[in-house]
């Protein structure tokens, strides 16, 4: 990398430099991923919640990579919600069992239905474990068979809109035919997500495992992606006589 000066006055001179790069193309490397699921636990949940907490503790060791961690979070009404596990691995029969105990003790039907406080809780969530990991990135599925009857379209849409920027990919699922289709497609517009309709629990388990089994890499950009450049970089400077 060569430099020419050129003199300009007694004290400044014009500095001319020759950089060149070689092509190199972007790579895409895998990253570990932090899938937070949220399920829907109201009342009109019970018949079809037995079936999904069967799946969680039977797929989940296969959908996930080595490095990746679940997060579940469980809601129904107005301030009933919770993480029931934050950023976990399933990796080893210990941390399944754990899982598994988990699953069984939180996901039961309770109450209405509310979508704002889940939501608030998974950014919080991917806050924490982005402060632990900065190179971790997050997905969110989010489920729900009905409609919010706790909080305004407003603080739900300003919840996500909030939320979704801590999310490389999301998925939303409108389960069965009671399901506010209309929130939830606007929930996911704002997420920059996908909404999928699944009428019962058949049509609903491969959605889940797509979305888990989705691979997130991270795009590594090289210097200079558009083969051999000549560039100038152009400084005044001092020096002395």
């Amino acid at each position: 990398m060569a430099t020419t000066f050129y003199r300009v006055s007694d004290s400044i001179y014009l500095a001319r430099r020759y950089v060149s790069t070689v092509k190199s193309d972007p790579v895409k490397v895998e990253v570990p991923v932090n899938h937070v699921v949220v399920i829907d636990c109201s009342g009109s949940m019970q018949y079809d919640l037995p079936a999904i907490r069967e799946q969680l503790k039977k797929k989940l060791p296969k959908l996930l990579n080595k490095q990746d961690t679940v997060s579940i979070i469980w809601f129904s009404g107005k301030g009933q919600f919770g993480t029931l596990l934050e950023a976990e691995p399933v990796a080893t029969l210990t941390d399944l069992q754990m899982v598994n105990n988990a699953i069984d003790r939180w996901l039961q039907p309770i109450g209405l239905t509310g979508f704002k406080d889940p939501i608030d809780e998974a950014a919080k969530v991917v806050g924490r474990i982005s402060a632990k990991n900065p190179n971790s990135v997050s997905s969110l599925f989010f489920m729900s068979d009905g409609h919010d009857n706790c909080n305004s379209r407003a603080d739900i849409l300003q919840a996500i809109t909030w939320a979704a920027g801590r999310f490389s990919s999301s998925t939303f699922v409108e389960y069965g035919y009671y399901a506010d289709r209309a929130l939830l497609t606007a929930m996911a517009e704002k997420a920059g997500g996908t909404l999928i309709f699944s009428s019962d629990f058949d049509k609903y388990a491969p959605v889940f495992e797509n979305a888990l089994s989705k691979k997130v890499t991270s795009r590594l950009m090289t210097s200079n992606q558009i083969g051999w450049r000549r560039y100038w970089r152009v400084c005044f400077c001092t020096r002395r006589r």
